[in-house]
């Protein structure tokens, strides 16, 4: 049986993987293009700190952006996984789009998760490092009533840790993943 901590290091190395080749065939049709370029939104946009990072964009046409849907997706029987004070139920691991619901009342407010969201995010580009493939960076954040939802892009399995760490330390003592 899997740790939990090597089954999400399988979930991103297969998401890394497939983001890689999806790259490598964007750019064969757009030499334009490049991969995780980001983009600053209107006021209303629903993305934290009204940015968002594409998978791959190129301004041909007018401007193409196009997101990878992994083909492959890890699977497992759903587990409970005791982190600190918190309980985690993880029926799904999708790094691209991992939905983190809060029991009812819970909330972490947008300026408690604004630093965690500058480290990796990092919409100045603070950490960029040109002798590297990709980024390392989140692709996007949303936050409602209920939790919220992340696109762990090419971020480390750090990002995650510390995510779930800043939700315990804010009180959270039940989380679903999804």
């Amino acid at each position: 049986m899997l740790e939990f901590g090597d089954l999400l290091n399988l979930v991103r190395d297969s998401y890394i993987t497939q983001f890689s080749a999806f790259v490598d065939q964007q750019r064969a049709g757009h030499d334009n293009g490049g991969p995780e370029v980001k983009f600053e939104l209107t006021e209303d946009s629903d993305f934290f700190g009204h940015a968002y990072c594409a998978d791959y964009a190129s301004p041909e046409d007018g401007g193409h952006v196009v997101e990878l849907s992994p083909d492959e997706e890890i699977s497992f029987d759903p587990l409970q996984v005791s982190f600190g004070e918190m309980e985690m139920a993880v029926t799904r691991l999708a790094w691209h789009d991992m939905t983190f619901s809060l029991p009812q009342g819970a909330q972490v407010a947008p300026d408690r998760i604004a630093p965690w969201f500058e480290t990796w995010f990092d919409p100045n580009e603070e950490r960029f490092d040109p002798d590297t493939r990709f980024s390392g960076n989140i692709h996007a954040l949303t936050l409602d009533a209920d939790g919220m939802n992340v696109d762990f892009g090419t971020a480390p399995l750090d990002a995650f840790i510390e995510l779930v760490e800043l939700l315990e330390a804010e009180g959270c003592k039940a989380v679903a993943i999804s």
